[in-house]
């Protein structure tokens, strides 16, 4: 629930430019297609090898390339006051499937707005109350691509939502209003 106060938040600016132009006024929520690097084709989701996985500052790892941008961003972050801390990284498939059925019910419980996934041949349900996450090997997280910042607070949202995309990290949507919107969730697009 923070996120999203923390997100509305960042997303009504403290002071309206006069006379903007619709057209040059830059995206509050940076969004840039995620398309799988050359090197991680054919890799299995979840199962990236310890040679291709590296720590990143803040906590957790990534695939090797993507920990590398991410730690110069945390290091600029630092650098101008603010604090990254990691909330979710690289994961296993188990860990995916663990996180999914947790997450997930073949039931509907009658959360709204309705997100459903398809596993294992079966609808699955998002319950009341739960953040959406990938249907299992089908995350980017288990590529080592993504990962979840505290976001809690305006102050990060803004700096990473201004700063991220120039070390290659973008959000998976950028309308705040869609129940797949995740304003913590940040993923490497080379």
């Amino acid at each position: 629930m923070a996120v999203k106060k923390a997100a509305k938040k960042a997303a009504t600016p403290a002071t309206k430019p006069a006379e903007a132009p619709k057209a040059a006024k830059p995206s509050k929520y940076p969004y840039k297609k995620l398309v799988v690097p050359a090197a991680l084709q054919g890799v299995d989701n979840g199962k990236l090898s310890g040679k291709m996985l590296r720590p990143v500052k803040c906590g957790g790892q990534m695939w090797a390339e993507a920990a590398e941008a991410f730690d110069r961003m945390f290091d600029q972050a630092t650098l101008s006051g603010i604090k990254l801390r990691s909330i979710g990284d690289y994961r296993s498939f188990e860990a995916q499937l663990g996180l999914f059925k947790q997450r997930y019910s073949t039931t509907d419980e009658g959360r709204n707005p309705t997100v459903t996934r398809t596993y294992e041949g079966k609808t699955w349900y998002l319950k009341p109350g739960m953040a959406p996450c990938s249907t299992p090997g089908k995350s980017n997280h288990g590529l080592g691509l993504a990962i979840d910042l505290d976001v809690t607070t305006a102050k990060v949202l803004d700096w990473m939502c201004a700063n991220a995309p120039s070390f290659g990290f973008y959000l998976q949507s950028d309308d705040p209003k869609s129940p797949e919107f995740e304003a913590w969730h940040w993923q490497y697009c080379k």
